[in-house]
């Protein structure tokens, strides 16, 4: 059977994502098309992962490997010279294509145009199936309509005209390995007089950045060498254009382009500056068409400033947008004038030496590590003041003695401008800028089970991707100073997952657990923990804490839980003993509804010292929560509810651990056979004793009962470093 239409696949190193690329092909309902895959010298496992893929779809494919990794660019021209087609388009490989799409593409090209379709970001759930009411084409002439292919900067999801490419011998550079798409676009543009063009539906979708540090480089240099290459492209593109409305559009996407690359507000912008300054001064002067209607005035000036060499000025100049930016902010009462203030009078002469400030969970309660650490503090060296962050200032569990800071207002800029010492369990925002005079202890809030950041291959959260996931946790670690480990498994953990150097890892045990340690055996503050939850003393205690699903939300940063325990059954079965505490996960924002069992399950959520709660409690049920490792200090028995393992092991974060070898008590997938083993509890407590020692040996073991003092002892020595230093100054 001819075909009309070619795909046409490069790939080099695409483990990750070539499965999916593949199968999407496989995927396709109109299977009337030839395939190309070109191997541009692959040394992982992407032929092997490939070839598995395949192994049973029963269409020919052409198949070259290079030898060695050549580059996308001359990968692609091999494919254009092996198509045989009347049509063809291009695949990445870490792409994909929904499955009407070809289909769709081969029903236009009854008339035979070149067909431009959208290019859509990365999603979780790409859609399967469109309406025809959603696929608006309109044809239009090339003439005024440029921009839709020059905009797009890339050839995929564009059908072209074999016969025009071989005749034109239009090909991609082989020098330039990002944006070669550009030369490619314009030289083949000049050989058409209409197109096809399809509005919106969602045919192509970009394949999902797993590794941010080889995609989405993150130093300085690397964006050198991705503008360097767009620049060099460009002016490649622009020898190549002949028609002036194109070359006028190539000048106003680079004009574009260097005001998002050295835009003010970025963090980088004076590195940027000069690594980049000398290339600048040679683009500038071709801008001069475009500059002449340049509105800002002062952005105008700085470039104009770049291109008579006056780096420094330019740099200045660049400061001075954003101060004054920085300061309507402030002079117009805008909602972000704190944090405007904050960016424009942060400086290192602000930080005073005896402020610590504290925050636990993005300021959701007064608890965890900060706030033993804090108490310790406080009696040890009431000297120093000290401040806590909270988004509720009116939450009746904050003690009287803690001076409360409202979390995003006025204060909340001005006490993390001059606090010296940071101290946070979670990651505080970007925006928050350390300086070089401040300390910022992160205490971080548990053993590991649970893949974390840079160990993640997906991330499956709302309003990110895996990306901008990675990229913003590693940014927010360079604050660190040091990090609290409870084990060596954690610390070895911490390095790979949080980017950190073992000299920054304290590895002293958690200070929340100090109380796990020293009153274990205390009766008295278990009757008393107990009194204040109004249980009775007769009752015995479980304690349910399992963790929240990545990918169960509602709203935007808000998760739900299902609770999969049948209460009612477990009332019955046994009521007559126990209470069973239900603690959700602190990113849990859906009320329980435990109106029908208000003498058996109570909701102690936002009760804010877990500890005290691992304390008065029996035995524990968990899922893939941390809370494991804590409560096996105490060496009491462990259920583990785990309904979903092979849907939250498989597809969500998978585990450090041997999730069915490694735990310290028996695994359930129903509720049923749960409540069984909790009515046989004393006989589980004395089959996995030995576990129970086990696993204590291997994450408990660190823990001693001071990690509070040796990190309060540890600040305060800090402090007096600090104090010492400005005294020699003097």
């Amino acid at each position: 059977m001819n075909h009309l239409l070619t795909v046409v696949v490069p790939f080099y190193n695409n483990e990750s994502h070539i499965e999916a690329s593949i199968q999407s092909l496989i995927a396709q309902t109109n299977q009337n098309f030839e395939l190309i895959l070109i191997n541009d010298g692959s040394t992982d496992q992407s032929e092997t992962l490939l070839f598995n893929q395949l192994n049973h779809y029963d269409k020919p494919i052409k198949y070259i490997k290079h030898d060695q990794n050549f580059g996308h660019g001359h990968a692609r021209n091999d494919g254009i010279s092996n198509v045989e087609t009347p049509f063809f388009m291009f695949l990445d490989a870490d792409d994909v294509l929904t499955p009407c799409a070809i289909d769709t593409y081969l029903n236009l090209l009854n008339q035979p145009l070149t067909i431009v379709a959208p290019i859509h970001p990365f999603t979780e759930l790409p859609t399967v199936q469109l309406d025809n009411e959603q696929v608006k084409t309109a044809r239009c002439s090339i003439r005024g309509n440029e921009g839709l292919f020059i905009d797009r900067y890339s050839v995929c999801n564009i059908i072209f005209d074999t016969a025009i490419v071989h005749k034109n011998h239009i090909r991609f550079h082989h020098e330039s390995r990002r944006y070669s798409d550009i030369s490619f676009l314009i030289a083949y543009m000049k050989h058409i007089k209409a197109f096809i063009n399809i509005e919106n539906a969602p045919f192509y979708y970009v394949g999902e950045v797993y590794d941010p540090f080889t995609t989405t480089k993150l130093t300085s240099q690397a964006f050198e060498h991705v503008f360097t290459d767009y620049v060099f492209s460009l002016m490649d593109a622009l020898e190549c254009a002949d028609n002036p409305q194109v070359r006028h559009l190539l000048l106003i996407q680079m004009l574009e382009n260097i005001r998002r690359s050295f835009e003010p507000s970025l963090s980088d912008v004076q590195e940027r500056y000069q690594s980049l300054h000398v290339l600048l001064s040679d683009v500038i002067p071709k801008l001069k068409p475009v500059l002449k209607k340049e509105k800002k005035l002062l952005f105008r000036f700085e470039l104009w400033l770049i291109k008579i060499q006056q780096y420094a000025l330019a740099f200045a100049v660049n400061r001075t947008r954003n101060d004054l930016r920085l300061l309507k902010n402030i002079i117009l009462l805008k909602p972000n004038q704190a944090y405007s203030k904050y960016q424009l009078f942060n400086t290192t002469r602000m930080v005073k030496n005896d402020v610590v400030v504290f925050e636990s969970f993005g300021g959701k309660n007064y608890s965890d590590s900060p706030q033993y650490i804090y108490e310790y503090m406080k009696t040890a060296y009431p000297h120093l003041n000290y401040y806590w962050i909270f988004r509720d200032m009116d939450d009746p569990s904050i003690p009287n003695h803690v001076q409360k800071i409202q979390k995003g207002s006025a204060d909340y800029y001005r006490i993390f401008s001059k606090a010296r010492i940071w101290v946070s369990n979670a990651r505080l925002p970007l925006s928050i800028k350390k300086k070089p005079n401040q300390l910022y202890i992160q205490t971080w809030h548990g053993t590991p089970l649970k893949r974390l950041a840079n160990d993640m291959k997906t991330v499956r959260l709302p309003n990110t991707t895996t990306a901008l996931y990675k990229k913003n946790f590693y940014l927010a670690t360079r604050r660190w100073d040091y990090l609290i480990s409870p084990n060596p498994y954690s610390s070895k953990i911490f390095q790979s997952a949080f980017w950190m150097t073992p000299d920054k890892i304290l590895e002293i045990g958690y200070p929340r657990n100090d109380i796990l340690v020293t009153h274990q055996n205390d009766i008295s503050l278990q009757h008393h923990i107990k009194q204040a939850l109004n249980i009775p003393q007769d009752k015995k205690v479980i304690l349910y804490a399992p963790t929240w699903r990545d990918d169960e939300y509602g709203e935007i940063g808000q998760y739900t839980f299902d609770l999969k325990i049948d209460l009612s059954r477990l009332q019955q079965a046994v009521g007559d003993d126990y209470v069973i505490l239900l603690r959700m996960h602190y990113l849990i924002a859906n009320a329980l509804d435990l109106h029908d069992h208000e003498d058996f399950a109570i909701d102690v959520s936002s009760y804010s010292d877990i500890s005290k709660l691992y304390l008065i409690s029996d035995c524990l049920i968990t899922d893939y929560s941390s809370v494991m490792f804590d409560y096996g200090i105490l060496k009491r028995p462990q259920l583990f509810f785990a309904y979903d393992i092979e849907k939250y092991a498989k597809d969500l974060r998978g585990f450090y651990i041997d999730y069915h070898t490694d735990l310290p008590g028996p695994i359930y997938t129903d509720s049923e056979s749960l409540i069984e083993g909790l009515k046989n509890i004393d006989h589980i407590a004395h089959t996995y004793q030995p576990q129970i020692e086990a696993f204590h040996q291997r994450f408990c073991a660190t823990e001693k009962g001071h990690a509070a003092q040796y990190i309060g002892d540890f600040i305060y020595d800090e402090i007096q470093k600090s104090s010492r230093m400005k005294k020699n100054k003097k």
